[in-house]
């Protein structure tokens, strides 16, 4: 499907958004427009305030200041059940769920929607099995997920992200762990959730070449609490990569998109 063709509603939009921790802000105030459609890289250096940009998105931390809004609604006054059904994450740590089944781990994705007693109807049922079939994960499905790899874990998360059925999906280091084919193929499945379903992506990560190479739009969070916003290229031409970084002694290779030690 190609860019044109794409939803590219307006997903999340924020206004003078300040988040931190306590007193303590991490960024200025922020105007984001994130599209559906869009796939948008978040880096940064460690510690800078990626996950906890992603957590007040989601609307599990409160901002210190501003406002986040899904599709045109304020995402800090709905409820819990009406966050959960507008914004799914996907944290970087793997929960501890003992012997349950993988596909019972994508099944939960569907909680947000399901009447008092949890029930699944038979649509919830069909949704499960599309993010099933979705994910290539269907060999999985029957596997205790606490026995799951690192990389098939992060799939089954990414089910049920996707069983969720929200406009926007944030992920923490999704491929954080992951060999280069695994991480390879996440990169590949969200391109794809965002491109042909129409859903705003929005990932942190420090594989810088994967992300410059994959995502539509890139937020990049600097040290003096400013995020840049812009295309790949823009980050690439521009000299934001090296700002933001500062690695001393290395020069940032803008044809293979990596920092390279001076000779």
């Amino acid at each position: 499907m190609g860019a044109n063709e794409r939803m590219m509603d307006l997903a999340v939009r924020t206004e003078g958004l300040v988040v931190g921790h306590g007193r303590r802000a991490l960024t200025t105030p922020l105007d984001l427009r994130i599209m559906r459609g869009q796939l948008v890289a978040l880096l940064g250096n460690n510690g800078i305030g990626k996950s906890t940009l992603l957590s007040t998105l989601a609307g599990s931390i409160a901002p210190l200041a501003g406002g986040v809004a899904i599709e045109g609604l304020g995402l800090h006054s709905m409820s819990a059940k009406q966050r959960s059904r507008a914004v799914a994450i996907v944290l970087s740590f793997r929960p501890r769920t003992g012997l349950i089944r993988a596909s019972e781990v994508v099944a939960m994705g569907r909680m947000p929607w399901t009447d008092a007693l949890g029930r699944m109807s038979q649509e919830d049922e069909r949704i499960v099995q599309e993010a099933v079939q979705a994910t290539g994960m269907e060999a999985l499905r029957d596997r205790a997920f606490d026995e799951l790899s690192d990389g098939e874990a992060q799939k089954v998360m990414v089910a049920r992200a996707l069983a969720q059925r929200t406009p926007v999906l944030l992920l923490d280091e999704p491929t954080a762990f992951l060999d280069i084919k695994h991480r390879t193929l996440v990169m590949r499945l969200l391109r794809t959730i965002a491109h042909d379903r129409g859903v705003a992506v929005i990932f942190s990560t420090h594989d810088l070449a994967q992300a410059l190479e994959a995502s539509d739009l890139v937020l990049l969070m600097q040290g003096d609490g400013q995020v840049w916003q812009g295309s790949p290229d823009e980050a690439v031409t521009s000299g934001a990569i090296e700002r933001a970084f500062q690695v001393d002694g290395s020069r940032f290779d803008r044809e293979a998109l990596r920092f390279r030690t001076n000779s």
